[in-house]
């Protein structure tokens, strides 16, 4: 009887499974929501990032001409390839470039090991202070570090030479060493932002056993946390390497793939686990003091000559108190109405234009890393990075040379939105898919055996688990448009002026008191947009 029972209601289970399921078209299956979301963000990656660079390389085989571009010839580049000038400035950004990646990866990735894994002290007061440069544009830095090491008129210079009776000023900021460690110091947190999410959401017990194996903390470190973080340590060390030359990226893209694709990253998994921090004994005074050092160099000594600077009506090298005054301020803030209008065109950009770049992100992240068509993957993968080859002053003529007959040229801040899109999406899809790529596909493929669809599964399972990575994906996103400048210069119109068209502006109709104040009152917008991510992301950290 019992065995009866049970085959009738087998019997009918099946039944009713054949009943309910309903003859599902060709169409249908290809026209799904799974795929037509898939489809529509690669047709926007086309033309967000393949068909500006597509028309300008093909521009740059033309010549033009007053009646117009003609023809078809290399002339171009055998001019510009054979002049002893360009070869040299293309020698000085290959050392300027791996001078950068490399300091700023290392400091980046001992300051991100120091705050998530180790017991360093002070680290819950460090971590956003180790994160302001990241709020300046190295623009900024420049005027901030000319101001303290000019080699005749540097605020440090001088007080070395007084105080020490020195005949020459010992800093040279306009030397290589000088340019490489300015760029380091404000590229570190980039390095830092990368690597923290990854360390943060990784299991220790795969520390505890190289422990419990006689392994010491350094070589840990060296053997099993930071090889457990390649992904987010070479994403962030190829987009810092990686600021002018397309080539390059192309390059580092498949070095990155070649080394990253055929191993497993995955830290997190469906079992849970208790956060623990490894113990560096005496050695975490010497982290807290390799942290306060780069906190010394890269925030308090800029932002100090800076607001020195803002408080002197005329800045003679060095702060005066006869020369003390809130003129600067009170202009930049009250006064200056094409200061207070680029402040508004910034706010919208920063907050719109990132959201929908954060949006596209997440779409093709699941795209390379959840596609079942790897090939697929692979080219969404290298066309998705190419835009952080290409110089910003390129995507603004490239933007420029693309829309300027079509009818969005009419709305020049819509415009500029898109080509923030295009070149920081590289910043956004890593800092994503370097979260996304330690999370284990079996909790997702777990929601979709339950029943749930294609879109349900990336908003109740993806995005909840992502959500760290989605809002520092947001926060740099937000803060990069902020301060963009060389794509600005050439799409901004005078009513779509932004921040950094105007300091730039400011910077060379006004004196440093002005443009500094200008400065601070953009690292102040830029913190409070802090604020405000990390209270709606409800995310204690600044970090993935």
């Amino acid at each position: 009887m019992s065995t009866d029972l049970n085959e009738a209601q087998l019997k009918a289970g099946a039944a009713a499974a054949e009943g309910m399921a309903a003859p599902v078209s060709p169409l249908g299956g290809i026209f799904n929501v799974e795929n037509v979301s898939k489809i529509g963000s690669l047709i926007l990656l086309a033309l967000l990032a393949i068909l500006p660079i597509t028309v300008y390389l093909f521009s740059s085989f033309q010549i033009h001409t007053e009646a117009g571009a003609v023809g078809f010839t290399l002339s171009n580049y055998v001019r510009t390839f054979t002049q002893p000038k360009i070869l040299s400035a293309i020698w000085n950004t290959l050392i300027i470039a791996f001078g950068t990646a490399f300091f700023s990866s290392i400091v980046g990735v001992a300051l991100a090991w120091f705050h998530a894994r180790t017991d360093m002290p002070l680290r819950g007061i460090m971590e956003p202070l180790t994160l302001i440069p990241f709020f300046l544009s190295s623009f900024l830095g420049a005027i901030a570090w000319w101001a303290l090491a000019a080699p005749r008129t540097g605020m440090l210079n001088r007080w070395m030479i007084d105080l020490f009776g020195l005949s020459g000023p010992p800093f040279n900021i306009y030397s290589m060493t000088g340019i490489v460690m300015v760029l380091a110091l404000f590229y570190i947190p980039y390095m830092y932002l990368f690597t923290i999410g990854s360390l943060n959401r990784m299991d220790p017990a795969l520390e505890e056993s190289a422990r419990v194996c006689g392994t010491g903390v350094l070589r840990t470190a060296l053997r099993v946390t930071i090889p457990l973080s390649t992904p987010a340590i070479l994403s962030g060390a190829i987009i810092i390497f990686v600021v002018s030359l397309m080539l390059i990226a192309v390059v580092g893209l498949y070095v990155q793939r070649k080394i990253v694709a055929p191993r497993s990253y995955v830290t997190v998994t469906g079992k849970g686990f208790r956060p623990h921090r490894v113990s560096l004994g005496n050695w975490k005074y010497a982290a807290m003091a390799l942290n306060l050092l780069y906190i010394l160099m890269a925030v308090i000594l800029p932002l100090g000559a800076l607001f020195l600077a803002s408080l002197n009506r005329a800045w003679l090298g060095g702060f005066r108190w006869s020369q003390l005054s809130f003129y600067n301020w009170d202009f930049i803030l009250f006064s200056y109405d094409y200061a207070i209008d680029a402040m508004k065109n910034s706010l919208s950009l920063g907050f719109i234009g990132g959201f929908m770049t954060v949006v596209l992100c997440t779409f093709l992240s699941m795209v390379i890393l959840r596609g079942k068509n790897r090939k697929l993957s692979s080219v969404v993968d290298y066309v998705s990075t190419l835009p952080i080859g290409v110089p910003g002053l390129v995507m603004g003529m490239a933007f420029l040379i693309t829309w300027i007959n079509t009818p969005l040229y009419s709305f020049p801040l819509f415009l500029l939105m898109l080509a923030y899109m295009t070149r920081y999406l590289p910043y956004g899809l890593r800092t994503i898919t370097s979260v996304l790529q330690s999370l284990s596909p079996e909790l997702e493929e777990s929601s979709r055996v339950c029943g749930a669809t294609f879109l349900g599964t990336i908003r109740k399972v993806t995005v909840p688990l992502l959500r760290p990575g989605i809002f520092a994906a947001y926060l740099m996103l937000f803060i990069m448009f902020i301060r963009e400048l060389p794509v600005s210069a050439l799409l901004a119109t005078e009513d779509s002026t932004p921040m950094a068209v105007a300091l730039y502006v400011i910077s060379e109709n006004e004196a440093l008191g002005v443009v500094s104040a200008f400065a601070l009152v953009q690292a102040v917008l830029l913190l409070i947009g802090t604020v405000i991510f990390r209270r709606l992301g409800n995310i204690e950290k600044l970090s993935v």
